[in-house]
């Protein structure tokens, strides 16, 4: 699966990405937290929305804007999945391997999937204290995503999408784009996560 690059800054939905970087900004403000583990847990930011709205450009943008002397680590759902029919194995991934043992004070050990192979490979290892950014279909799904700090939901009309994520020179997802979203509509229908969006952005252009 092809992301979304956000080389030259075409975040198609600016200005109101220093909006979104402002909410941000106010939700992460505070210093590292306590944990169930009695440590300091980093702040935590998902983004969500359907393919093709700009998560993924979004999701660089704040990386790039966050604050001097705070670690921030990007984790992608692309890398969770585990293939075209795995939206809900990716969301159990983010639950188990990083939501889970970083509300209990514990590193997180996730593991990667490699498009190219169609093979598991080590991942990430993010300290409980590190700040992360997580953004892809899904990232709102596990129950633990509602203590995260701010909850950014992305919006787009279906033919805009579809022009973007088709535009990436994924061949492999025009294939499975049908596939995909329905899954999609699942989790719609299964978690209405527009409605736990802590900020709600319309990625129009």
């Amino acid at each position: 699966m092809a992301r979304e690059s956000s080389q030259g800054a075409d975040l198609r939905f600016t200005p109101e990405v220093d909006a979104v970087w402002q909410h941000v900004e106010d939700a992460i403000r505070e210093p590292a937290r306590s944990n169930g583990g009695g440590g300091a847990r980093g702040a935590l930011v998902l983004i969500d929305g359907a393919s093709g709205t700009g998560k993924t450009s979004l999701a660089d943008e704040m990386a790039a804007r966050w604050p001097t002397g705070r670690n921030v680590v990007v984790v992608h759902m692309d890398d969770l999945y585990g293939g075209w029919n795995g939206l809900a194995a990716g969301i159990l991934a983010l639950e188990l391997s990083l939501l889970t043992p970083r509300a209990a004070g514990r590193d997180a050990h996730l593991r990667s999937f490699n498009w190219i192979t169609e093979t598991w490979e080590n991942g990430l290892v993010i300290p409980a204290h590190v700040d992360v950014i997580v953004e892809g279909c899904g990232s709102f799904g596990p129950m633990e995503a509602n203590g995260a700090d701010a909850l950014i939901w992305l919006e787009a009309p279906e033919n805009l999408r579809r022009q973007r994520a088709l535009g990436r020179g994924a061949e492999d997802f025009e294939r499975h784009w049908d596939m995909w979203e329905q899954q999609f509509d699942q989790y719609l229908q299964r978690s209405d996560p527009a409605e736990r969006a802590s900020l709600t952005v319309q990625s129009n252009r």
